[in-house]
C-alpha cells in the first residue's frame, strides 16, 4: 500500500497515544491521524532554547515543540515512543486537499535526520512554507490537461524517465524536455482531436517533437488525478516521487479540492491515445521578413481533419524518451 492508502487505515486519535505510521525509512517521524480524521505529521525534533511561534498558513498549521506519545499499529510489541515533536495539521474543512498534503510532505520528509536541531527544522520549513502557500495559490494548469499528462506517464514502460523530464513549471513550452526529444501532451473531452497548439510546440528548430493526442470521457467511474498519482509514484525514485506531488500542488493550487472529484475514464483514454511527429502537423507560416515582428502565435487544430497523417509507433516514443535521460 502507498502512503495513503496507509494512512486510510490508522484509527483517529483517541487517548494520549496516537496511532501513527513510520515514515520510509525514518524510525521518529510519523503520519497520524487528528481526532476528527485530519492527517498530521508529527517530526522529531531537539528541544529550542527560545521556542518557535506556531505557523499558521491557510490550509496547514505548524506547532514547533509538542511533547506526545504515539504507537505504531505495525509494531508487533504494541508499545508507544514518547518524544518532542513538530506537528504539522492539514485542514479539516478541505479533505480534498489531504491526499497531496499527505503524499507532498511525505516526499519532503523522506532523507531527513532521526532528529532534527533547531536549524535543520528551520531550514526544512522555510522550504515547505513554499509548498504550503501552493495549496491556497490559483490554480496553474487545467485538472484536465494535468490529468492527461499523469495518463501519459502511468502509460510508459518507464515512468521514472517520464517524471524525470516532466517540466518543472506548468508554463513551459513543452510538457516534457529531454536531452534530445521533446514531448507534448493534448487532452481533450471534445469528439475529435482538437487541440489548441503554440507555434514552437509544431516548429521547435533542431530537437524532434512528438505530441500524444488524447480523447477523454468524464465520469464518476473514473479515475482522479490523485488516482493517477497514486498509481505512478511506486515506480518512482524518491526524488522524482517528491517531484510528483510537489508539481501537482503547483499545479491545482487552491483547487485541488475539487480536482479529487473530476474523473475520467482511463479505458477510453487508453483507446484514444495517438503520437504525432510535429514537424508532420499542420500549423500557420510566418514569413521569414515578418518572423521578427510576429510572436506568441497560438491556434487551434482538428488532427481528424488534417491531411492523412501517420501515428508514430508508441514505442518509438517510449525509447527515445527514456534513452535520451540514459544517455
Amino acid at each position: 500500500m502507498n502512503i495513503w492508502e496507509r494512512f486510510g487505515t490508522l484509527a483517529p486519535a483517541e487517548d494520549a497515544a496516537w496511532p501513527a505510521l513510520r515514515l520510509y525509512s525514518a524510525e521518529s517521524h510519523y503520519l497520524a491521524k487528528g481526532t476528527a480524521g485530519e492527517p498530521v505529521f508529527l517530526l522529531k525534533v531537539q528541544r529550542r532554547r527560545v521556542p518557535r511561534v506556531p505557523l499558521s498558513l491557510r490550509h496547514v498549521q505548524v506547532e514547533f515543540e509538542v511533547d506526545c506519545a504515539v504507537r505504531d499499529p505495525d509494531d508487533a510489541d504494541g508499545g508507544t515512543v514518547s518524544a518532542t515533536f513538530c506537528r504539522v495539521v492539514c485542514d479539516l474543512a478541505a479533505p480534498g486537499l489531504h491526499p497531496l498534503f499527505v503524499n507532498a510532505l511525505a516526499g519532503a520528509v523522506e532523507g531527513l535526520p532521526p532528529a532534527l536541531s533547531p536549524a535543520e527544522t528551520d531550514r526544512f520549513f522555510d522550504d515547505a512554507v513554499e509548498l504550503f502557500r501552493l495549496f491556497a495559490a490559483p490554480a496553474r494548469n487545467s485538472v484536465l490537461g494535468l490529468w492527461g499528462e499523469l495518463f501519459v506517464i502511468a502509460a510508459s514502460p518507464f515512468p521514472d524517465a517520464l517524471v524525470t523530464g516532466w517540466h518543472v513549471s506548468p508554463e513551459q513550452t513543452f510538457d516534457f524536455v529531454f536531452p534530445t526529444v521533446r514531448l507534448e501532451v493534448k487532452t481533450t473531452a471534445r469528439g475529435s482531436r482538437q487541440h489548441e497548439f503554440a507555434l514552437a510546440q509544431l516548429r521547435a528548430p533542431q530537437l524532434p517533437v512528438y505530441v500524444a493526442s488524447l480523447m477523454v470521457e468524464q465520469g464518476d467511474a473514473g479515475d482522479s488525478v490523485f488516482d493517477l498519482a497514486n498509481a505512478i509514484q511506486d515506480g518512482l525514485s524518491s526524488p522524482n516521487r517528491a517531484k510528483l506531488w510537489r508539481l501537482l500542488a503547483q499545479s491545482l493550487g487552491g483547487e485541488a479540492d475539487g480536482a479529487a472529484q473530476v474523473r475520467f475514464i482511463q479505458t477510453s483514454a487508453r483507446n484514444s491515445l495517438r503520437f504525432y511527429d510535429a514537424a508532420e502537423l499542420p500549423a500557420p507560416e510566418i514569413p521569414a521578413v515578418a518572423g521578427g515582428c510576429i510572436s506568441a502565435v497560438r491556434f487551434s487544430l482538428d488532427i481528424d481533419r488534417a491531411l492523412p497523417l501517420q501515428d508514430v509507433p508508441p514505442a518509438t516514443v517510449w525509447l527515445a524518451t527514456a534513452s535520451s535521460i540514459v544517455r
